[in-house]
């Protein structure tokens, strides 16, 4: 009768011990997949945004493209490099002015909606290097600055997109 209730006791010992172990890997299980739908949210958001503020502000950045490459094209004459010099100076005055005043509207954790509005003071200096230039010089622009401001904010977004674990988008080719 002894060595029975040892048994049972025993029983009951690896019962209790095996009911908490499971516990605390469902527990450590859950925890986790929480925090993969906070990431996975985080990343849904974040391309969310990237998606919005492109649409807002490539109508902006076209016209500078567009205006690079026919200062590069060898083919281009004075008349067309002065047209879209025009074209490119107002896109960057107006995306200057529409940053200066720029709410972005996010679901974005605060870390990160924060870390995203603060690049955005570079591309709001670009806008401003771009017209800069474009005053000095329609035809012969020196976009050395402007460029340096973009770079900036590529590599300010880059950190936010590599934090999430994401691919770091080409904002060039994005704001195209």
């Amino acid at each position: 009768m002894k060595k029975l209730m040892y048994l049972l006791a025993l029983t009951a010992i690896v019962a209790i011990f095996a009911t908490g172990c499971s516990n605390a890997d469902s527990q450590s299980k859950s925890d986790s997949g929480s925090e993969k739908t906070e990431t996975t949210d985080v990343k849904k958001e974040l391309l969310h945004t990237q998606m919005d503020f492109t649409a807002e502000f490539s109508p902006n950045y076209a016209p500078i493209a567009a205006y690079q490459t026919a200062l590069a094209d060898e083919e281009s004459t004075d008349d067309v490099i002065k047209t879209s010099a025009e074209a490119a100076k107002k896109a960057a005055d107006e995306g200057a002015a529409k940053l200066a005043d720029y709410k972005l509207e996010s679901n974005l954790p605060d870390e990160e909606k924060e870390a995203f509005t603060a690049s955005l003071e570079s591309l709001k200096a670009y806008f401003e290097e771009i017209s800069k230039a474009i005053d000095a010089s329609q035809t012969e622009p020196n976009l050395d600055a402007a460029q340096k401001q973009f770079d900036t904010f590529q590599s300010d977004l880059e950190g936010l997109y590599k934090d999430a674990g994401l691919q770091v988008p080409d904002m060039t080719t994005a704001l195209s």
